[in-house]
């Protein structure tokens, strides 16, 4: 079999289509673009800055010769002549001393970031538009893909893919930022910081695509710390039985021009001495990469396909019925072998017949833990917290007051004091009750993480300590998995462990919301 046949039967054996992670390697070929090292060499020759100075002070870290620059140009940007016409352009759009950079950088981007006229290229860009995935994830910072996917909607930075109400299907995700908005983009180290503290929920974002569809990087190398890093965080949430499964959803695409054949075959993904398993497809030919692409069969277009899943989602969010969905109910006198989809729709109208006062506090700590109740956030914090709270303690608000905080229309002062009182309350109410000075002492001073702490315990011993242990030592996307695993400790008939247990959730609600 060619490489394209391979990459056809190796996907074809997955349930959904595949996502396609892009790189700088995609603008580098299509459009000429350099490296980021490049970039920033290109703009200290343009901007006159002491590259070479520069470069060394950063000792090779790219985003901290980014943070260099910026402070070079940034009082240079606001006083010379040759930069009256960006200030024209963008000043009204400067939020800190990196803004000029970007900015310079954005229109660098807008003003070269053509594609090259080359009939082979061209005719890989037409195969290109044809793949079939069910989205795409880009830390590029140009509009290739937008002009390839015209019907895909985009998410522009990290914030855009954690708060909204994402289809994951027809999308392409920037989550490093686009050159139509310069200040989202990621560049500096301080843009890093920032990148890297949210890693955990980008994760977890990102892990139902992991999950449920093949990913194929393009334009990335093995050894890129920016993929690695994502990869590595999602394994994070992954149990060792799940981690050795991802590993066969992973195709890596590596361009070679001096391959003399395409290869499709076993590869090692490392970082940290952490190894995993993957693929990689080597070709000096991008065409039969894309043509195996071509090949994925889907009975409905991206593009409907999301408008399905965006219908269904406001259906049963709205309350006034929609004129765009018709709903019909399939009972015995329905002809199955006639119907080819069909949509089940119905927790959100049991809610509504219940009320979200019915929820209990099992089901609100279900929910923070696998972020899969479908409930609203702005009903629980107005019908479900308030209820609970004046009954019991222990009880996690942080996801549900951030959440709803998006929500359009969503009134802060409307929350109830019981909410804002728990809001509030001392991080050390959660910790656990009756534990010894001397294991308190010994808990206090650990100096290991939390997942090597889960290995040297039984479960019930880390239910009922963890929540002792330095707050820095307690990993968010760690305890998640480990409250995940072991959720059956939720109904202990062990009273303590049972308490213990829903004080760690609120910990981890505050580890994961609180301080968004």
């Amino acid at each position: 079999m060619n490489l394209a046949d391979q990459l056809e039967a190796h996907l074809g054996q997955f349930s959904s289509p595949p996502y396609l992670f892009v790189g700088s390697g995609i603008a580098r070929r299509y459009m000429g673009l350099e490296s980021w090292a490049g970039l920033l060499a290109t703009q200290c020759e343009l901007h006159g800055l002491p590259y070479g100075f520069l470069s060394t002070s950063a000792k090779g870290d790219l985003p901290e010769l980014a943070s260099g620059m910026a402070r070079e140009l940034h009082p240079r940007w606001w006083k010379e002549e040759k930069y009256k016409e960006s200030r024209a352009q963008f000043e009204k759009f400067a939020i800190n001393e990196e803004s000029a950079l970007k900015f310079e950088i954005a229109k660098y981007i807008k003003d070269n970031a053509n594609v090259i006229a080359d009939p082979d290229l061209a005719a890989e860009l037409d195969l290109f538009k044809q793949i079939v995935v069910d989205g795409i994830v880009t830390t590029n910072w140009d509009g290739l893909l937008e002009a390839l996917f015209p019907d895909y909607d985009v998410y522009v930075g990290q914030e855009a893919l954690l708060f909204a109400h994402i289809q994951g299907i027809g999308e392409i995700y920037k989550i490093h930022g686009s050159f139509e908005d310069p200040n989202s983009l990621v560049l500096t180290s301080a843009d890093y910081g920032e990148f890297h503290r949210k890693n955990p929920y980008l994760a977890s974002k990102l892990l139902t695509f992991f999950v449920e569809n093949p990913i194929v990087f393009i334009g990335y190398s093995l050894t890129d710390p920016n993929i690695l890093d994502i990869i590595h965080s999602v394994l994070d949430c992954l149990s060792p039985k799940n981690v050795e499964k991802l590993g066969d959803r992973l195709v890596f695409v590596h361009w070679d021009k001096d391959s003399k054949e395409d290869r499709f075959e076993r590869t090692i993904l490392s970082k940290n001495g952490r190894t995993l398993p993957v693929f990689q497809a080597t070709t000096n030919s991008m065409s039969s990469v894309l043509g195996g692409l071509t090949r994925i069969k889907r009975k409905i277009p991206a593009k409907v396909l999301r408008m399905l899943k965006k219908q269904v989602y406001e259906l049963v969010h709205a309350t006034i019925p929609s004129e765009r969905v018709y709903v019909q109910d399939i009972d015995a006198n329905t002809d199955l072998d006639k119907v080819e989809f069909a949509i089940g729709v119905g927790i959100q109208e049991r809610l509504r017949e219940k009320g979200y006062t019915a929820l209990s506090r099992v089901d609100i700590a279900r929910d923070v833990i696998f972020s899969n109740g479908g409930y609203r956030a702005d009903m629980i914090v107005r019908d479900t917290l308030p209820a609970l709270l004046k009954g019991m303690e222990y009880v996690p608000v942080f996801k549900y007051l951030h959440e709803a905080s998006a929500v359009p229309k969503w009134n802060p002062a409307s929350v109830s004091q019981r909410v804002i009182k728990a809001s509030k309350a001392d991080l050390k109410k959660f910790q656990p009750k009756g534990i010894g000075k001397i294991t308190a002492a010994t808990l206090e001073a650990y100096d290991g993480d939390f997942a090597t702490y889960t290995k040297q315990h039984d479960r019930e011993t880390v239910i009922n300590r963890a929540g002792m242990l330095p707050w820095e030592k307690l990993n968010a996307t760690e305890l998640q998995q480990f409250l995940a695993d072991n959720i059956d400790l939720m109904s202990s008939d062990n009273i303590t462990v049972t308490t213990n247990f829903f004080k760690l959730v609120c910990i981890y609600d505050w580890l994961a919301f609180g301080q968004l």
